[in-house]
């Protein structure tokens, strides 16, 4: 597969703009054609990743659905944060699918951002195992105690902040 367009430079990793020839951050030519590699070291690693999130998505969607009436606000609140943490997964792992593309095993940059997006996207796990377990303590004592969920959901939009700014 053949990008018309590459979105970030090879060498140093700045976002490029369409049409552009040369990066502005490194002064390296820009080429239009992306180089097609073998598969990434890490496409393993990305692919059980997803597989898990989405499991513990759906595991924790059951756990909501148990607990509380869908026309509960606690019940709309999950719901929400469940779909935020999607949608932002959903970004984060496309970012890590595109950068696979161009990892052809020698670039440094590549390399570290990369690693870098595997801890995001992990941190989305360990999130939605916190959300998991709040539902189940839920379920075990029969309270709503907001202060528990009210902290989970902070921490869940902490995350999804400090993914959007990063």
């Amino acid at each position: 597969m053949v990008d018309s367009h590459n979105h970030f430079c090879i060498y140093c990793g700045a976002k490029l703009v369409e049409n552009q020839h040369f990066c502005m951050q490194c002064g390296k030519k820009v080429y239009n054609d992306v180089p097609v590699y073998g598969p990434s070291k890490y496409q393993d690693d990305i692919n059980k990743i997803e597989e898990k999130y989405f499991y513990k998505q759906s595991k924790a969607k059951e756990l909501l659905d148990k607990l509380f009436d869908p026309s509960h606000m606690s019940y709309q609140k999950f719901e929400l944060a469940i779909e935020k943490s999607n949608d932002l997964f959903d970004n984060q792992l496309s970012v890590a699918r595109k950068m696979m593309e161009l990892d052809d095993g020698t670039n440094p940059v590549i390399e570290r951002e990369l690693k870098n997006k595997l801890v995001t996207l992990n941190s989305f796990i360990d999130k939605m195992e916190d959300l998991i377990n709040e539902l189940v303590i839920q379920i075990s004592s029969n309270k709503y105690d907001d202060e528990d969920i009210n902290g989970l959901f902070k921490e869940m939009d902490d995350l999804i902040d400090s993914v959007k700014d990063y």
